[in-house]
């Protein structure tokens, strides 16, 4: 008898155990314990934050680009256009590869400075007292990427619906072709994504990247900021 009593309380225990683990890992979707919380005090308004609903593993995701740089040439302003590749290996881990295109502008400093070395040259071509200056501006990079998704959640809008979003780290290395010459260029950053649907997610990210720049009479290291909205769809 006490042999039987022992059975079926381990076998209750394992039952509720694997319930409230379900609960857990379903961020808290079980409709029936909304329900009960709802009979309980029907004044207070509630919200379920249903099961996360885009699986991702074994599956590629495009995600374009848009991103302006902050820091590099000081007479240059860059903005980029392009596009992200991922591959999910799960939901954690994924690797790609991003490919920006470049757009450069002269700051209004270095316009002046062109301005000036353009008025010098008109006056006197032969020996003009001012000259152009040197400006290293990037024109495209292409990079391998590693992304490590460590936190997952949802936000509730309450009537609006509920966002599913996630944080993650990246770190990346490739090629960036420069004015003058093509240079190796790494990058670490961090990102929040936010699913819209099962197929389309937002994704804000800020990265930092290190090249060398080669001007005419020294090489410089720069560390610029790239700050980006990306629009990802999965497939």
């Amino acid at each position: 008898m006490m042999k039987s009593l022992l059975i079926l309380a381990l076998f209750a225990s394992s039952t509720a155990f694997a319930q409230v683990e379900q609960e857990l890992d379903s961020f808290g979707g079980n409709e029936a314990l909304y329900m009960k919380a709802k009979a309980l005090n029907p004044e207070v308004e509630s919200d379920v934050v249903q099961n996360r609903f885009s699986q991702r593993t074994n599956r590629f995701e495009l995600a374009p680009e848009f991103s302006g740089v902050f820091g590099g040439d000081a007479y240059n302003r860059t903005t980029n256009a392009g596009i992200n590749v991922h591959y999910h290996i799960n939901p954690s881990w994924s690797v790609g590869v991003k490919y920006n295109y470049a757009f450069n502008n002269l700051t209004p400093e270095g316009q002046s400075m062109v301005d000036k070395a353009s008025k010098a040259a008109a006056e006197n071509p032969k020996d003009p007292n001012y000259l152009f200056p040197q400006v290293i501006y990037p024109k495209s990079e292409t990079l391998a990427l590693v992304n490590w998704y460590p936190v997952v959640g949802k936000l509730s809008f309450g009537k609006l619906g509920v966002a599913h979003f996630d944080t993650y780290l990246l770190a990346g290395y490739g090629n960036i072709e420069l004015s003058n010459n093509t240079t190796s260029e790494a990058t670490l950053g961090v990102g929040m994504g936010f699913w819209i649907n099962k197929n389309l997610t937002t994704r804000l990210e800020y990265r930092a990247q290190q090249y060398k720049a080669e001007y005419y009479d020294k090489t410089q290291d720069m560390l610029t900021g790239v700050g980006s909205v990306q629009m990802g769809w999965m497939l």
